[in-house]
């Protein structure tokens, strides 16, 4: 089975939570004899040829071209290097990343060619997040994008019901959560946590950092002895270095594995190794995003936190809410309460029995997450959707 992934920004192939989808989800697939490709947008938007295949690390060959832009009369120049890419590379099924760009490319190639295509829905169909979202022809427009396709998944049960306001595709939807790789995780569960607690992501405004810097500032009042590390990179850096300052905090941007007291420690945008490393060493993990800004549409943040073993300390969403569902152990706190935020760090720092005992629940429920078992769902999903396509 040819499997050709679509995503409309490059850049999400490089950083953060969909770039891990792209990189590890194809790969684990393999051990089903799935095929896979990707394509994304140009980095050069105007450029109207196909570039590649570039391989990337997991042997996942990249190509880049035109993306198809929604409209009544779509460009027909703009989708014929993904044809052409279709054609030469015998691709069997689509796998669009966002209903709203790569569904709509994905829907009118199904049209040309008969290619069933499945929609992942992610944050692009979230009225919040994104203004046109709210107009009657866009809707109409993600209901086609959704009645066409083969099959739908959906990371949490909050993004089937934002999807469903759009199109009821209740006999074809499946929900399958974001993944990990759990066995890489078994190398640091045994580390030893260290003086700090861990906060990372892209730093945007809607992440929720100034909140966490606030708390944080809050913290060091009760003669606390823990250091914020905060990692990732982002619009809003400079100003969190500033924030921090202006709370009479030291600000430490050449991280060097100390962890004074009453500092913020900002590492920059962390993989692989180090990011496992922050995350084992951590006594705790905040994840703060705003909803009344940015809806997440599932936060891998919570399953690296599992994966880790450590407990977590998380905004009241429906993303996270799930996530209990499935086990998950975190302290719910209103997303912008700063007084919450500061009274539930005090409560694991003081309590290192309750970290440890719903670090370990997390870390035993966390393999559920494991990309093969992740991988092993969606090939049952492609199966279904090709299946559906010889019906047609």
């Amino acid at each position: 089975m040819r499997v050709l992934y679509l995503c409309h920004r490059h850049q999400d192939t490089q950083i953060g939570g969909l770039a891990e989808f792209l990189y590890f989800l194809p790969s684990a697939l393999k051990a089903w004899q799935v095929e896979p490709y990707i394509y994304t947008q140009s980095v050069n938007k105007n450029d109207a040829q196909l570039s590649g295949p570039i391989l990337l690390d997991n042997c996942v060959p990249s190509y880049s071209g035109p993306f198809l832009k929604p409209a009544f009369f779509p460009s027909k120049k703009s989708l014929q290097p993904l044809l052409q890419l279709c054609h030469h590379q015998q691709v069997d099924l689509i796998h669009t990343q966002g209903t709203y760009r790569a569904g709509f490319m994905a829907m009118h190639i199904h049209k040309h060619t008969r290619i069933p295509y499945v929609v992942t829905s992610h944050s692009d169909i979230l009225t919040i997040n994104s203004e046109r979202m709210r107009r009657r022809h866009i809707q109409g427009r993600c209901h086609r994008i959704l009645q066409h396709a083969a099959q739908v998944t959906h990371l949490t049960t909050f993004m089937e019901h934002a999807s469903a306001s759009l199109c009821n595709t209740h006999l074809k939807n499946t929900i399958i959560g974001n993944g990990i790789d759990f066995t890489i995780w078994k190398n640091y569960q045994a580390m030893p946590e260290q003086n700090y607690m861990l906060a990372i992501g892209r730093l945007e405004p809607e992440k929720g950092f100034h909140v966490i810097i606030d708390a944080y500032a809050q913290l060091t009042k009760q003669k606390s002895h823990m250091a914020l590390v905060i990692a990732g990179t982002g619009s809003v850096e400079s100003s969190l270095h500033a924030q921090a300052t202006r709370l009479g905090l030291t600000v430490i941007t050449q991280f060097n594995h100390v962890f004074p007291p009453n500092s913020v420690i900002f590492t920059g945008y962390v993989k692989k190794t180090m990011k496992m490393q922050l995350f084992a060493g951590a006594q705790m993990v905040l994840f703060a995003p705003q909803p009344h800004t940015w809806e997440e549409a599932f936060g891998i943040v919570q399953l690296e936190a599992m994966a880790a073993g450590k407990v977590l300390i998380a905004s009241d969403i429906p993303q996270t809410r799930y996530l209990q569902t499935k086990g998950l152990q975190a302290a719910l706190v209103k997303a912008n309460d700063i007084d919450a935020w500061t009274m539930q760090m005090l409560r694991f720092i003081n309590d290192a029995t309750l970290r440890q005992s719903w670090g370990e629940k997390n870390r035993n429920t966390a393999e559920q997450f494991d990309w093969r078992n992740i991988a092993k769902q969606y090939y049952a999903v492609y199966q279904k959707a090709i299946g559906l396509q010889q019906f047609c």
